[in-house]
């Protein structure tokens, strides 16, 4: 074979190879050949990713975590409302107040999944209002019954559910939607609307904006509102509160030690007066086991009985003992035992190994619990 014959079947193959790669493409995509597909050209206005970009998101991360971990350990009810799965808290309380003296109650809280029926259903314990703030003992106790939640709908920011709250005699059909993001790096935002209709009571509506901001891993500022509106309300009912969280390691590095110095106030507008400013602390801490938690919370208040009584001092005191029945919590015998023992059930990882703390704008409703066949 002469040179000029290599040149001809050269060129012969030149000219047919975009028809053959096209042939051998899928679907006749020209950018796919066998089962390859090209990797689309970047954009050229797109900032490449550096190390200010890592650091940003890595403090993100960070802050969801901390954050998280709060409302896990604490037990918020916007948490438990919304984990991902069975959570329920049984608590002993006894209360010394200054005017009210001593009072002891026995509480469930939380919820339980029912999969059999719906994997959107659950029963609510307790709070089927779920989004209290506890600014004093009487708020704690404004609901004692139990109530079901079905979830509608749940996207990246938001949530759409079905509540019914049943209480002895009372039933309350309501509907709720919850919105949440990122403010910045450090800082989240959440607010929750529901409309319900008690058939004593008459229809009512509670909004609830929460504000959080990351001081730093083991810190988190949460400034709390809520106003609740209705047929028979004083106006409107509200409530302020401020919390200063912190986390603290223990001499048992197994256990972990909660502390929330916080401030709240709650009023309503009709007649127009202030019910109580309340200062307080909460120490909150694991004690002999896991899902065993001791509380102790001192609290100065000055209250006011209605709109002409006279406003008094008052100290008060609470003393109480919880069992939390959730999963990661159980102890069981011959337990596989973890590969850092030193790490605590609750918040004791890192803040990008918890649940939900990546890809999250609030990860407060992110962490698995218990089963309802665990129970």
């Amino acid at each position: 074979m002469n040179n000029k014959t290599v040149k001809i079947w050269l060129l012969l193959l030149i000219c047919a190879a975009p028809a053959l790669a096209s042939a051998a493409g899928s679907n006749g995509d020209p950018d796919t050949i066998r089962g390859w597909e090209a990797a689309a050209p970047a954009d050229p206005n797109e900032p490449e990713v550096n190390w200010l970009d890592d650091s940003h998101a890595y403090a993100t991360d960070q802050a969801q975590a901390v954050t998280q971990w709060m409302d896990e350990y604490f037990g918020e009810p916007n948490y438990e409302l919304e984990a991902a799965e069975s959570l329920l808290r049984l608590d002993f309380t006894t209360e010394w107040d200054e005017q009210d003296h001593i009072n002891n109650n026995v509480r469930l809280r939380g919820k339980i999944q029912v999969p059999r029926i719906s994997k959107r259903l659950n029963l609510v314990f307790s709070d089927d209002e779920g989004d209290e703030l506890d600014a004093d003992q009487n708020e704690r106790n404004r609901s004692d019954g139990f109530g079901l939640l079905y979830r509608v709908s749940e996207g990246e920011h938001s949530r759409f559910d079905l509540t019914m709250g049943i209480n002895w005699n009372r039933v309350r059909p309501g509907v709720r939607y919850r919105y949440q993001g990122a403010l910045s790096d450090v800082s989240t935002y959440r607010f929750t609307q529901r409309l319900q209709y008690d058939n004593e009571n008459g229809g009512f509506a509670t909004s609830q904006i929460e504000l959080n901001r990351v001081l730093s891993e083991n810190t988190l500022l949460r400034w709390n509102n809520r106003a609740v509106y209705g047929e028979e309300t004083d106006g409107t009912e509200w409530v302020s509160r401020l919390s200063l969280f912190q986390r603290h390691k223990t001499v048992n590095r197994n256990r972990q030690m909660g502390i929330s110095y916080f401030g709240a106030v709650n009023g309503v507008t009709d007649p127009d007066y202030v019910k109580n400013y309340r200062l307080g602390v909460l120490f909150r801490r694991q004690v002999y086991r896991k899902y065993l938690f001791l509380e102790v919370e001192p609290a100065y208040n000055y209250r006011k009985e209605n709109e002409d009584a006279k406003r008094q001092f008052a100290w008060s005191i609470a003393l109480r003992l919880q069992i939390a029945l959730e999963r990661d919590l159980t102890r069981k015998k011959n337990r596989n035992k973890k590969k850092h023992p030193e790490e605590d059930a609750i918040g004791q990882t890192s803040g990008a190994d918890l649940p939900g703390a990546q890809g999250s704008d609030y990860p407060s409703a992110a962490a698995s619990r218990v089963t309802a066949g665990d129970l």
